[in-house]
């Protein structure tokens, strides 16, 4: 039942919330809050802009939103079909496909330039594995692994997955980040089936169109390791779910349930989307003569599906040297709230979390371009009309889908703390539901169109989707990987120092000397598994190498006596990391064989 005041007030009252908060910080809490008398006017004003501030923007939005959900037809008539051909529909998906599959691959061993520590640590434990049940004697191994305090954990689930990536295409650059594209790929067609499972005809294929060029997802594709792969799980898990809704089957849910708690052994964001699964199986389904009715057993079903396939990972921990919730027990919103004394990182972290997805970019520096959002306009738009159509139509399925997705999601990025809002990593898996979402809303963007302009909506629709994708493809292999905040984000000076070890090593024993970089086992896996497409031939004898020797150290560190620099180190704007100094014998010396 369509209650349109009940849901401008609901928006009215989260509109409030974020403004109050956003004013509440921008006139600081000392200025509304110093009892100091002489402060008595100055606050009264502060505090009347304040409150002032809030009431009009509760007030705005709310009116607003009733005036659209009692007179656009965007909100009372059905989600219109794309106005496309069976055909031509297919075709689109395929070419969705094809291109996404492109624009995930290309040069994946070269952009970023960059390797990332989590990922570089777990390749000595993921060859360690022998592909046997033993291998899960614990389930878990900590992330980044082979360092004193580990920040994370992963499941040998994904280890061995890893593992089997790193046998087949080899111990490189492109091993190391092959599950990352093809669960980007692999979301693709999970993004379309989910698509084409809630929207009416057409929207698979453009849902496919979107999540192919969305930037979010090109991103974390060359670098996202295990969050990455998760989306496809997941999705693959909402789908079942969605089946077993339609037919009424507990059978259905609790195998979606097991594929979700197979998502745990990848990335502790499987639990928020599985929070947010469940709240889906308890959703009332529509009758078909009207009202809706709960189905206690499909909940229970997917919950005790979930807690079979999870349960490995705190039963099998022989040996276990770091907690499977290392990184939610060491930073949280209640460690936030204890070191501040105050309950404004929790309001905060509400704040700043509800408007992420439109106007807050990524606070880390690698995960997005600086001071870019996550939608941006041509997808924020239509996904702000399909969550303000599913606030109005709740009971629809599609509704149920994005509610249930964005509420399991909100309440994560709270408990998270303020710290990382909003982390387009931790919520990678997220970009299959706003690609549906998006197509969603560009669908009931084309209904506006009179019936004989819909084909000519439609291919409008789809244009400003290519070209959004065109633009997000340049920034993703063009700006991003050559940004300095991308360098910043992902220690690049570690692979800088790593790389130039390399270089060097045919000439004479290199020692990297600790300080030299942030993470000395990002430089050590470089070096064992000569993580470099760029690897030069090799060059002089063994003779003559075993006289040299190498050292890398801090660029303000002094030469020995007997050094001198042969190479400064230096990223791609000029600033120096290390310095390369070599030694000889005096019969290599006086040779002049070392350049």
């Amino acid at each position: 039942m369509r209650r349109p005041a009940v849901s401008a007030s609901f928006i009215g009252c989260l509109a409030a919330f974020v403004a109050g908060v956003h004013l509440f910080r921008f006139f600081r809490p000392l200025p509304l809050l110093d009892p100091d008398p002489t402060w008595a006017i100055p606050r009264l004003v502060l505090g009347l802009a304040a409150v002032g501030g809030t009431a009009l923007a509760g007030g705005f939005f709310a009116g607003s939103f009733f005036l659209w959900a009692t007179r656009s037809r965007t909100s009372v008539h059905p989600v219109p079909r794309l106005e496309l051909s069976r055909s031509a529909s297919a075709g689109m998906a395929a070419a969705a496909l094809i291109v996404g599959t492109v624009l995930r691959f290309v040069a994946l061993d070269r952009l970023p330039p960059s390797l990332w520590v989590d990922d570089l640590s777990l390749i000595s434990p993921a060859l360690a594995l022998r592909g046997v049940p033993a291998d899960f004697s614990d389930s878990i191994r900590p992330a980044p692994f082979g360092v004193a305090k580990p920040y994370g954990s992963v499941g040998v689930l994904y280890l061995e997955a890893f593992r089997a990536s790193l046998r087949a295409f080899g111990t490189n650059v492109f091993g190391l980040r092959f599950l990352a594209a093809a669960a980007g790929v692999a979301s693709i067609g999970t993004a379309f089936l989910l698509g084409r499972s809630l929207l009416p005809a057409g929207g698979g294929a453009l849902a496919a169109l979107i999540f192919a060029g969305l930037r979010w997802n090109l991103l974390v594709s060359r670098w996202g390791w295990n969050a990455v792969l998760l989306a496809p799980v997941l999705d693959v898990s909402a789908l079942l779910l969605l089946r077993g809704r339609r037919r009424g089957s507990a059978a259905a849910a609790a195998l979606a349930g097991g594929v979700a708690g197979l998502s745990a052994h990848l990335y502790l964001s499987a639990w928020a989307a599985a929070a947010g699964l469940l709240l889906l199986a308890a959703w009332p389904v529509p009758r078909s003569a009207g009202g809706s009715r709960p189905m206690a057993r499909l909940p229970c079903a997917f919950a005790a599906g979930f807690a079979l396939l999870a349960a490995p990972i705190f039963i099998f921990h022989e040996g276990r040297v770091a907690p499977y919730f290392a990184r939610t027990s060491d930073h949280n919103v209640l460690r936030e709230v204890g070191w501040s004394h105050s309950p404004m990182p929790a309001i905060s972290a509400a704040a700043d979390s509800l408007i992420g997805p439109w106007w807050k970019p990524d606070p880390a520096p690698h995960h997005d371009l600086p001071g870019r959002s996550r939608l941006g306009w041509a997808f924020g738009v239509p996904v702000a009309l399909a969550l303000a159509r599913a606030i109005t139509e709740p009971g629809e399925e599609r509704s149920a889908f994005l509610i249930s997705t964005a509420a399991a999601a909100l309440a994560a990025s709270v408990a998270g703390g303020h710290a990382g809002v909003p982390n387009g990593y931790r919520f990678a898996y997220l970009a299959s539901a706003a690609a549906v979402a998006a197509a969603a809303g560009l669908l009931l963007l084309t209904g506006l169109a009179p019936a004989l302009w819909r084909r000519a909506a439609a291919l409008a629709a789809i244009g400003v989707v290519a070209v959004a994708g065109a633009l997000s493809a340049r920034d993703a292999l063009l700006l991003w990987p050559s940004h300095p905040e991308t360098f910043r984000g992902f220690y690049g000076q570690d692979t800088l120092i790593a790389r130039a070890a390399l270089r060097w090593e045919p000439y004479g024993r290199v020692v990297v000397e600790p300080g030299a970089g942030v993470w000395d086992i990002s430089i050590e896996t470089i070096r064992r598994y000569r993580l470099d497409p760029d690897l030069p031939a090799p060059v002089p004898s063994a003779s003559l190498a075993s006289e040299r020797a190498f050292r890398i150290v801090a660029p303000k560190v002094s030469s020995a006596p007997g050094e001198r620099a042969v190479e400064r180190v230096r990223d791609a704007w000029g600033r120096e990391w290390g310095v390369v100094l070599a030694s000889a014998s005096p019969k290599v010396a006086a040779a002049g064989s070392l350049k």
